[in-house]
C-alpha cells in the first residue's frame, strides 16, 4: 500500500472519530438512531479489504467515483482484495493495484459500474427470496444482474456476499468473495471476444463444425461447462491416436470432419458438445451436488420434449466445484475457480480443465 492510500484512510478514520465526536452533542433521538456519515466511497478507502476496489475507483475515475460518493442512492456489490486478486490472476494485493492501473480507465469504470444499483439501497432481507432475480446495473449496455436469497445467504451473479447491510450515508454496501464478470454478448460472442478467446479456440472451431452455434446464441438460458484448449487437445489426441496433434492441427482437423469420419465424426462431436450443455442461469452459489440434466439425449442428438437426458454429475468439495461426466472414470472436471460463473446474456459459462465425456 503506498502513502497516498495510508493518508487516505488516516484521513477516513479520524473522519469517522470525529463525526463520533459531534453525533455526541445531538439529541437523544439522534443518538438512539445515529446516520451513517459515510459515503460508499469513504467506506472503501476506509476498509483495509477494499484496497484494490479503492484503486479500482480512483483509476476509473469520475463515471465511477462521482456516482460512489453521489447524493444518490445505491446498492454497490464490493469484491474484496482477494476476489480482486483471483480475478486478475496475480500472486497478491500489491500485484492486483498495479494490474488495476495498467487497465484504460474506461475498462475499469466498465467493470465497476457492473457492481452498482441505482435509486435504491437494497439490503439482504429486500432481495427477493429464490434463484435468479433480476437487476439493473449502471454499466451502460449488457447491464443486467442476477441475484439469489436462499439458506445459504445471498449472492449476485454466483458471488457470495460474505459482508451484508454495511450501511452508508448514500446507500448500502455488501462485500462479495468474487469479482463479477460483466456481460460481452450471449455464450458464442463471450467465446470468440477478445477477453476469453485465447482459452476457446479449439471449442468454438467445435461448436461451429458441430452446428451448434445458432442454438447457443439463442434465448436460453443455458449453463455451458466449457473445457480449455488444454483440455480439448489433451482429448482429441486420445480420440484421434496423435500424442503430438498441436493446437494448430487441431484447429486445421475439425473444419474437416464429416458425418462418417474416423474415428471422430461430426454427430459424434455433436453430443460431446451438447454433453456439456445444461438449462438454466446455473451460477456456482446456486449448484447442489447431484445428477444435472444435459441438452443430451440418451439416445444422442438434442434432447427433446418429453425426452430423457445424460447426465453430469456435481460435487461441491471444499476446493470448489467438480463436474463429472458418464464416460470419465470417475475422474472429475474441475471449474476452475477463476472462470467460474462468466455471465453472458443468455446464461453462464464455467470453464473446466477436463472434456466431459458421455459414455457408452
Amino acid at each position: 500500500m503506498n502513502f497516498k492510500n495510508v493518508n487516505l484512510k488516516t484521513m477516513a478514520a479520524l473522519m469517522a472519530v470525529a463525526f463520533g465526536a459531534m453525533s455526541c452533542n445531538n439529541d437523544d433521538d439522534n443518538n438512539n438512531n445515529p446516520q451513517p456519515q459515510q459515503n460508499v466511497l469513504q467506506l472503501a478507502v476506509a476498509n483495509p479489504n477494499l484496497d484494490v476496489l479503492e484503486a479500482a475507483a480512483t483509476r476509473a475515475g469520475a463515471a465511477v467515483t462521482n456516482v460512489l460518493s453521489g447524493t444518490t442512492q445505491i446498492t454497490v456489490f464490493a469484491p474484496t482484495d482477494d476476489a480482486f486478486v483471483r480475478y486478475l490472476g496475480v500472486a497478491n494485493e500489491a500485484a492486483a493495484i498495479t494490474a488495476i492501473n495498467g487497465l484504460a480507465p474506461a475498462a475499469v469504470a466498465d467493470i465497476l459500474t457492473y457492481h452498482v444499483i441505482s435509486g435504491q439501497a437494497i439490503t439482504a432481507a429486500n432481495v427477493p427470496a429464490g434463484p435468479n432475480a433480476e437487476v439493473t446495473t449502471v454499466r451502460a449496455n449488457n447491464n443486467r444482474a442476477y441475484v439469489t436469497r436462499a439458506a445459504g445467504g445471498v449472492s449476485i451473479n454466483g458471488s457470495r456476499v460474505v459482508n451484508a447491510d454495511v450501511a452508508a450515508s448514500n446507500g448500502v454496501v455488501h462485500v462479495i468473495d468474487a469479482v463479477l464478470y460483466p456481460p460481452v454478448g450471449n455464450i458464442v460472442q463471450t467465446a470468440t471476444n477478445e477477453l476469453y478467446a485465447a482459452n476457446f479456440n479449439i471449442l468454438v472451431a467445435a461448436v461451429t463444425r458441430a452446428g451448434l452455434a445458432d442454438a447457443l446464441s439463442g434465448t436460453g438460458p443455458f449453463t455451458v461447462f466449457a473445457p480449455t484448449d488444454d483440455a480439448l487437445l489433451a482429448t482429441l489426441r486420445t480420440v484421434l491416436n496423435n500424442p503430438s496433434l498441436t493446437e494448430a492441427e487441431a484447429l486445421s482437423a475439425i473444419p474437416t470432419l464429416t458425418d462418417t469420419s474416423t474415428p471422430l465424426n461430426v454427430p459424434a462431436l455433436r453430443n460431446i458438445l451438447l454433453y456439456h450443455v445444461a438449462s438454466g442461469r446455473n451460477y456456482s452459489a446456486l449448484l447442489t451436488a447431484g445428477n444435472v440434466p444435459t441438452l443430451l439425449s440418451t439416445t444422442g442428438g438434442m434432447v427433446q420434449a418429453g425426452g430423457t437426458a445424460r447426465t453430469v454429475a456435481v460435487a461441491l468439495p471444499a476446493s470448489g466445484v467438480t463436474v463429472t461426466g458418464g464416460g470419465n472414470g470417475g475422474t472429475a472436471s474441475n471449474v476452475v475457480g477463476r472462470f467460474a460463473n462468466i455471465t453472458t446474456t443468455n446464461g453462464v459459462i464455467h470453464v473446466i480443465d477436463r472434456v466431459l465425456l458421455p459414455g457408452s
